[in-house]
Formats: structure tokens, sequence, C-alpha cells
């Protein structure tokens, strides 16, 4: 297919041309050279797994189907810091699918009234910005466009004019999300999550050039549109077999997927490499947020021994470790720890840690929590604290004095000590040969 268009392109293009044919033509290509051309270009310039070069490549071949099908699937683009490849693979992303729209923090009026008027392929980057903590609450108009845009047929009403007469927006469109760091659960769940990290120096790529980038992906876009014209209606009946690993609401968003990967004689491997990236991040690591922390939280506290914990001290425990070190980019705040054991009627308040007095939880409030939600270990494994420990005092300097000693009965309980009645003064003053060098 890429040759019949090698007649129309200059030198560099050509070039480029016969090079995606020598990579396709290695020992691990598909059977399809649209397919293979798509692989070979992501592997160019991206350092990423097999898995996710081949669901990358499938769902830039679905963006083109996207006004055929019921649903599609978000694409979540995260990694644990910066200097990943997230944008790199956004501005190939912007070549290669059908009406690109590259946008960073729009408004929520920009987003449904230019999803109404071309569907185009949203390119969405820094998205930990939008849904950090302290700036969640101003953009939860955005989240829900999010929420609801992956189904076809999904609008919000909006109130338009100066008569403000009601009107639905189609939020309807493919959607590719980049940020650092674990986005909202609610995103995720729509999503397929690929994960980058920063290449080795062992791995190779080619420097991104746009223009030359650009004379590259454009036979591949021209021959993908001419096969989504040609295969589009078959896609859009299809009804491939759908892994049992997955939930329902990923296997909805896989089926288009599977649909393009049976067609091009790839569905073994693409339904193996959806079920690797899906359960990897979601089922089995990534569960959900809430659960985690109280796993985290159980774990802390386990390990510190104590009956309560200082905020501080429990953010430095769940900070020392992913997704709570990367949380929206900048890692867990009081906030943030606050907003996500709220709903299990979990909060902070004043515990007394020896003489100081901070904002801490305790053992007690979490341990209904720990049993009702977290069932993966019995209760004796973690409660290992059977009866609360009285608290140490240091002696006082009073105490150490073998003349003032006399007057304090059960000197070896602290305990008792400071329940004891205040003593009165002697009536008697004590002469200078029975006071000590301290002035007891």
């Amino acid at each position: 297919h890429l040759t019949a268009l090698d007649g129309g392109l200059n030198g560099n293009a050509r070039g480029a041309v016969e090079w995606i044919e020598e990579e396709a033509a290695s020992a691990d290509a598909w059977t399809d050279p649209l397919l293979d051309g798509l692989l070979t270009v992501i592997g160019r310039y991206i350092v990423m797994t097999p898995a996710q070069r081949l669901v990358v490549a499938l769902w830039i071949i679905h963006t083109y189907l996207v006004g055929l099908l019921e649903q599609t699937a978000y694409l979540t683009v995260t990694s644990p810091v910066r200097q990943c490849g997230k944008t790199r693979l956004l501005e190939l992303f912007e070549l290669t699918v059908p009406r690109p729209w590259p946008a960073v923090t729009p408004s929520e009026a920009v987003v449904y009234r230019t999803v109404h008027a071309r569907m185009p392929t949203l390119l969405l980057d820094e998205v930990d910005a939008i849904f950090a903590p302290k700036t969640a609450d101003r953009h939860e108009g955005l989240r829900a466009i999010l929420n609801a845009g992956h189904r076809r047929g999904a609008t919000v009403p909006r109130c338009i004019g100066v008569s403000s007469k009601p009107q639905d927006f189609n939020v309807y469109c493919a959607k590719v999300l980049a940020g650092i760091g674990v986005l909202p659960d609610t995103i995720t769940d729509r999503s397929i999550p690929i994960r980058l990290a920063r290449k080795r120096r062992s791995e190779e790529v080619e420097r991104f050039r746009r223009r030359e980038a650009k004379q590259l992906c454009d036979p591949l876009k021209a021959e993908l549109e001419r096969w989504a014209e040609e295969h589009g209606a078959t896609i859009a009946a299809a009804r491939p077999p759908l892994p049992d690993e997955l939930s329902d609401r990923m296997q909805e968003g896989c089926e288009p997927l599977l649909a393009i990967a049976d067609r091009l004689g790839c569905g073994l491997e693409a339904r193996e490499a959806l079920v690797e990236l899906l359960t990897e991040e979601r089922l089995d690591e990534r569960e959900n947020a809430q659960e985690k922390l109280l796993r985290d939280v159980r774990h802390a506290f386990v390990s510190a021994d104590q009956h309560v914990l200082p905020t501080e001290s429990l953010l430095a425990t769940l900070n020392a470790d992913e997704p709570w070190s990367t949380w929206y980019g900048n890692g867990l705040d009081a906030r943030g720890l606050a907003t996500l054991l709220r709903p299990y009627g979990i909060t902070s308040r004043t515990v007394r840690v020896g003489d100081e007095t901070p904002k801490g939880y305790r053992r007690a409030d979490l341990e209904d929590a720990w049993t009702r939600y977290l069932k993966d270990e019995p209760w004796r494994t973690w409660r290992m604290l059977r009866t609360p420990r009285k608290p140490y005092f240091p002696p006082r300097e009073r105490d150490k004095c073998p003349i003032s000693k006399r007057h304090i009965r059960n000197t070896d309980t602290p305990q008792r000590r400071l329940q004891r009645p205040a003593m009165r003064r002697p009536s008697r003053p004590r002469t200078s040969a029975q006071r000590c060098a301290r002035g007891c």
C-alpha cells in the first residue's frame, strides 16, 4: 500500500517510505503493511514496550472510525517524572490522527463547543495540573465532560445567547490525556493506560524533527483514511470475542480495537497486550486509590507500632513510595490525605506525641474501615497492639536529688508520682546543710 504512494513524494519522504518497508520486512512484522508502518514509526521516536506500541497503533487506526463506533476508549499517557516521552507521543499523535486538537488547560466552554463543532481528536496535555487537589474544584465541569464523552450521543446541556435558550452540545470524541503521576479514578476507569518511563542509555531512538516526521507520517495518514473508508462499516458491525480478564467497562472500550486487530490479523496479540496493560495497571497494582491508601496507612501504623501518628510523619511514610510520591505530580499532602479518607468517616484530630500536640490520626478511628474494606488480611495479622501502652515520662531534675528524693513516695512509678496530691511546704525552713547544690 505504501509503495503505491511513492511516486508523488520527494526524496526525503521516498526514503522514509523505503525505511518503513525495510523495517516492516523484519522477522517481527505483522501480516498487514499498514500496521507495520505505524509500529515502526512509533518505535523510531519513542521507547515503549511491544504491548504499548501495538495498542497505540490500534488506537490511532480507531480514531478514523470514531464516527461509526458506539464508544471509544481514552488513552492516558502518564509517567512518574518529566522527560519520559509524553509530549513526544502527543506530537506523533498530532501527525497521525484525524482532526488533531492539541490543548493545554482549556476551559469547559471551549471543550464542549469545539467537540460539538468538529469532533476532533483531543490531545490534552498537563492533565495533572488540571486535576491537582488544589485546582480540581475549578475544573469539575471539564471532568464531567471527559467522564461522559466516551460514548456516542453523550451531550451536555448549556444555555446560550441573550435569551438563554438551552442547547445540547455533543461531547463524544477520541481523547488522549497526558500528565505526570496518577490521574483521577473516574478518568482512568474509561482509559487504556500507557505508562512511560525515561529511556536508558542503551535504548536509542532517533531525534524527533517535525518536518521529517511529517513527511514520514503523511503517506501513512492517507493510507489510514483509505483503509477506514473501506473497512469502517465492517468494523462498526463486528462483535469480536472479549477477554474475560477485563471488566464490563474495559471490554466496551476495547471492543473497537479488537475488531480492528482481528481485521488486521493480530487479534491474539492485541488481546494479550490489552490484558497486560489493563490488568497490570488497574486490577492488581492500580487498585482504587482510596483502598490503596487505607492499605498503606495500615502498613504505616504497623511499621511504626504506635496508636497515633502525626500527619507529618504519616505523609513522610506514604510519600516514600509510589503512587503517593507522584500523586498529581507533587506528592500527597495533608489536604489530599484528608480528602481520600473523608468518605470513610476518618478525619484528623489533635493527638499527643510526647509533649507536642500536632494534628494526626488515631488507630482506633481507622480500625473499622480496615475491617470493612480491606479483605486480603485477617484482623489478627495486623492488630499487633493488644493493650495501650503507658506513656513514658523522663525523670525530672529534682527527682535525682538525694535530699528531695526522701519527700517523694513511689519514685519508681512515674504514673503514681503524677497522680499524687501536691505536697505541702514544710512549716520549718530547712537549714543550709540540708540544701543541695542545685537549690532544691
